[in-house]
């Protein structure tokens, strides 16, 4: 009786000291978890996309103030990167492919004769001037593998009202429509 009597204490004693999770808590956790990934993970993907969006904006946003310039010195319309690269440096990589911009130097279009169009420093877009004498845009399209997942971007000047504009997009894609100025 004494050897059963410790035995139940002991036994006692050992289930009293059981600690840890039970499978519903662990599941619920789990399930917690997962719902706070499914929600935080676009919402990083997102920020990546628009700080890409950033660097064709601010270069964007230095054409136009040089489509500004160029307009107010000569007077003419502005259609090449050689006529903007009197104001600014101009360059970018020679095709969509970002691991070959990252592997390669960036080209200086600053004086290229003809070039109204080339690839952001990056190669994740394709810059684009569309000149004329009323308005002077230039938009930044995603191409390439980044054609359906960036966000563009377009500017505009015009030389009439003395407006400009820089537009960021808010959907993913290759439609960036010409800024109305």
């Amino acid at each position: 009786m004494i050897v059963n009597s410790i035995q139940q204490k002991t036994w006692r004693s050992l289930q009293e000291k059981e600690e840890g999770f039970t499978l519903v808590e662990l599941i619920i956790v789990v399930v917690i978890i997962g719902i706070l990934s499914a929600i935080a993970i676009p919402s990083f993907q997102n920020s990546s996309d628009k700080a890409k969006q950033k660097e064709v904006a601010i270069l964007i946003s230095s054409y136009i103030k040089a489509a500004q310039a160029y307009k107010a010195e000569y007077g003419g319309s502005l259609f090449y990167t050689n006529q903007l690269g009197n104001y600014v440096s101009i360059s970018g990589c020679q095709n969509n492919n970002p691991a070959f911009c990252r592997a390669n130097q960036p080209i200086d279009y600053t004086h290229a004769h003809q070039i109204d169009m080339w690839y952001s420093p990056s190669g994740l877009f394709k810059l684009r001037i569309d000149g004329g004498s009323s308005t002077i845009n230039i938009r930044a399209i995603p191409d390439g593998s980044y054609s359906n997942t960036g966000y563009g971007v377009a500017g505009c000047y015009n030389p009439m009202t003395g407006i400009t504009k820089v537009i960021n997009m808010t959907s993913k894609g290759t439609r960036v429509p010409i800024a109305n100025c």
